[in-house]
């Protein structure tokens, strides 16, 4: 196997002092670290590719002088976690049992947008518009959010799977929709998006009515559970945490994971590991891993999930004490 690998620095984006990171994996996920970690200016020192094994031994000796590393892998490949290691699923998932429970106050504020709005919606299984749904929906809207993504080869992938395509309608015309996918047990929310990618029509209830009404149809087809897709293993993610409110049990992708590896102390990487707390999993248990200081404190509360065996709240002056 040949590990490709880049070495960068650039400033932490809170603390502005500088950061050195050895990272490997996909073009996305280089994207989604150094926007996660830096500000705008970062640059690469050097890059290459080397042999699993010659890469290992380069990368836990520390032979660049890092702050961090970040090694991404897939899970059929063993390998042992070593001190100041810490594996990350690349990927984690939620499931929402129906109906849904409507006690989160941000889902409830969705819900009287949506019917303040007076949206309704309609499903169709016609080939015809769930491809015009892909092409001025779900596309402009996958570019205009993620604008580094390249989306070309997921394109036509609606069409290995069973599909059902839910619209949002606002009364004169159609404004968002979802891709409902039947492969996985429960129905998979699969892709939904604004149409034109057109995004304040998020603040319109576009997005919110696509998991409302699916979840809404489909309890009323007799499922129990809707899967809502995935979202990054960092706590504060985005997308992560819009799917969090609407409830539901979190697991863990099984084929990719991330090894983050500590190498020293310093103002970036305690900027880092304070604002970005992150899911961790051992021997088949999933972790909330938080980093704490007297300024910044760990309410275990905030970041206990159902699904999350344990909080784990990390002193970060004893933690780097320690490296």
């Amino acid at each position: 196997m040949t590990v490709r690998w880049k070495l960068i620095q650039g400033y932490e984006k809170r603390s502005k002092f500088p950061v050195k990171v050895l990272f490997s994996g996909s073009d996305s996920d280089f994207v989604y670290i150094t926007k996660m970690i830096f500000d705008n200016d970062f640059k690469i020192l050097l890059q290459g590719k080397f042999t699993l094994w010659f890469f290992m031994l380069v990368a836990r000796s520390n032979v660049f002088g890092c702050d961090l590393m970040l090694f991404q892998y897939k899970r059929d490949r063993s390998f042992s976690i070593k001190k100041n290691e810490f594996k990350l699923p690349l990927w984690v998932g939620r499931t929402v049992s129906l109906p849904l429970s409507l006690s989160n106050e941000s889902v409830k504020s969705d819900v009287r947008t949506i019917i303040k709005n007076n949206l309704s919606y309609r499903v169709t299984s016609s080939k015809k518009h769930i491809e015009k749904f892909v092409d001025d929906f779900w596309v402009p809207t996958v570019k205009k959010r993620y604008p580094e993504k390249n989306i070309e080869k997921e394109i036509g992938q609606w069409k290995v799977y069973e599909c059902e395509l839910l619209l949002v309608n606002d009364g004169s015309d159609d404004i968002s929709g979802a891709l409902l996918r039947y492969d996985q047990g429960s129905p998979y929310l699969w892709r939904n998006g604004l149409k034109n990618g057109d995004l304040s029509l998020w603040k319109t209830g576009g997005i919110a009515a696509t998991y409302y009404f699916s979840a809404e149809y489909l309890f009323s087809k007799g499922y129990q559970s809707l899967y809502l897709g995935l979202a990054r293993a960092f706590l504060k993610d985005g997308l992560f945490q819009y799917k969090k409110k609407w409830g539901g049990v979190l697991r863990c992708s099984n084929n990719y994971a991330f090894i983050l590896k500590v190498f020293r102390d310093s103002n970036g990487i305690r900027d880092f590991l304070l604002n970005n707390p992150f899911f961790s999993y051992s021997k088949g248990k999933i972790y909330s891993f938080v980093f704490y200081d007297e300024l910044c404190d760990c309410d275990e509360k905030t970041y206990h999930f159902n699904g999350v065996d344990e909080v784990k709240c990390i002193n970060i002056d004893e933690f780097l004490l320690n490296l």
